[in-house]
């Protein structure tokens, strides 16, 4: 063989390696650099909750409050999963009234379902992750006080204590939430008087969702 045939089998020899290398080096950082996308496992707490309560017509002392929606934000939160981490939770909910009387009245005998869409925004395993949306319907809130005298929502009524998740965080909970407006039991009942079209929600503790 000569020396100019040798030379040249023996770089193919080095560099097939080298290419090998280059190929394998590129899948795995890419396959490092996927993203999370799917349901986020686990339960979560949540001890931030903000936003507002619409009623349409408005609340009167027996009239308005056929339609009710919220809309808002869960801060702070929690995952059992040491994998997940959640920045922030955006939600949307229908509720539906349990009582023929509409207005205050109707709204202090609770509710009988309410259905939340949460949008989540996080981590899994320090990277960015996509997290399928959580739909939480829970059997009815009942009305609450806080020690700062603030009318809030408990979830779920005590009295049917029964929440299903599905999509993120999916299962079934007994655990009581709670979130709380702004306003006092007094000052609350007093706007009954001249219609109240929304409330702002400013505290409240999401848990075990």
């Amino acid at each position: 063989m000569s020396l100019r045939r040798k030379v040249v089998l023996s770089a193919a020899a080095i560099a097939l390696p080298l290419t090998l290398i280059g190929v394998v080096g590129s899948g795995t950082a890419f396959a490092g650099g996927s993203k999370f996308s799917g349901n986020a496992p686990g339960t979560l707490n949540c001890s931030g909750v903000s936003g507002s309560v619409k009623f349409k017509p408005p609340l009167t002392l027996t009239t308005g409050g056929e339609a009710v929606s919220a809309k808002g934000i869960l801060s702070n939160c929690h995952a059992s999963n040491p994998a997940v981490s959640i920045t922030d939770g955006k939600f949307k909910a229908t509720i539906t009234s349990t009582s023929s009387t509409h207005g205050c009245a109707g709204l202090a005998g609770g509710t009988s379902s309410e259905t939340f869409t949460v949008k989540w925004k996080g981590d899994y395993n320090g990277s960015k992750a996509k997290f399928t949306s959580s739909t939480i319907v829970i059997d009815g809130s009942t009305i609450v006080t806080n020690g700062a005298g603030d009318e809030g929502f408990e979830l779920p009524n005590p009295s049917t204590p029964h929440t299903t998740t599905s999509g993120s965080f999916a299962g079934s909970s007994s655990s009581e939430s709670y979130a709380y407006t702004t306003e006092t039991a007094g000052a609350f009942s007093a706007a009954c008087g001249s219609g109240i079209k929304s409330v702002t929600i400013g505290s409240g503790t999401i848990n075990n969702i």
